[in-house]
C-alpha cells in the first residue's frame, strides 16, 4: 500500500512495470498507486500524440517526465494539467 500523491488515498502500490527509470521511477513506485498509474498510462498516450513527442529525443522524454510529475502532484500542485495542447484537442485536467 502507498499513500498516493495524486489521489490522496492509501491504495495498492504499482504492481506492473513502469516506464520511468532512476530516481523519478523510484519516487513513482513509492508515492503512486496502481489506480493513478493506470490513469497516467491513458494520459501519457494522449500527451505523446497531442504533442507529437518522439521519445528518441531527450527533450521530449524530459517533457513527458515533467508532465508526469505534474500529473502525480510532485510539484505540490493539484495534479491538474492546465494545457490544451498544440492542437487544442487535449484538455489536460482531472
Amino acid at each position: 500500500m502507498v499513500m498516493c500523491s495524486r489521489l490522496k488515498l492509501e491504495l495498492p502500490a504499482i504492481s506492473s512495470r513502469i516506464s520511468f527509470a532512476g530516481e523519478f521511477g523510484e519516487r513513482i513506485k513509492k508515492e503512486v498507486s496502481q489506480r493513478a498509474w493506470s490513469e497516467w498510462l491513458d494520459m501519457q498516450m494522449k500527451v505523446i500524440n497531442e504533442y507529437r513527442l518522439h521519445l528518441g529525443e531527450a527533450a521530449h522524454r524530459q517533457f513527458l517526465q515533467d508532465t508526469a510529475a505534474k500529473f502525480f502532484g510532485f510539484d505540490g500542485g493539484t495534479g491538474e494539467l492546465d494545457s490544451a495542447g498544440p492542437e487544442g484537442g487535449l484538455k489536460l485536467g482531472k
